[in-house]
């Protein structure tokens, strides 16, 4: 399984980034909460987020992920990365990078 991502502009984000948290919060509840399983965002320019699912997100998710359009990636470079859903802690380790 790969890395997913899908970036909502600022118009976007206004209108659904509360549904779209919860929703994700769901899918992460009902999976029991597994260490390998987040969303974690970016900000772009002119007001976009980017969104990168890890795999562990995919079985839970995948309905969601669709929906957004996302698309697989590469794991997303660490820099000024944040945790929307999942456990709060390395994120670093989630990359794989240590």
């Amino acid at each position: 399984m790969s890395w997913h991502t899908f970036t909502l502009t600022r118009a976007q984000r206004v209108a659904r980034e509360n549904e779209l948290q919860m929703a994700f919060d769901l899918c992460f509840a009902a999976a029991a909460g597994p260490d390998d399983m987040a969303l974690l965002t970016a900000d772009g320019a002119d007001g976009e987020r980017h969104y990168y699912a890890s795999p562990g997100m995919l079985p839970w998710a995948g309905n969601l992920l669709t929906e957004y359009g996302a698309q697989p990636c590469a794991p997303p470079p660490s820099a000024g990365l944040r945790l929307v859903v999942g456990h709060q802690g390395d994120i670093e380790a989630l990359l794989g990078r240590r």
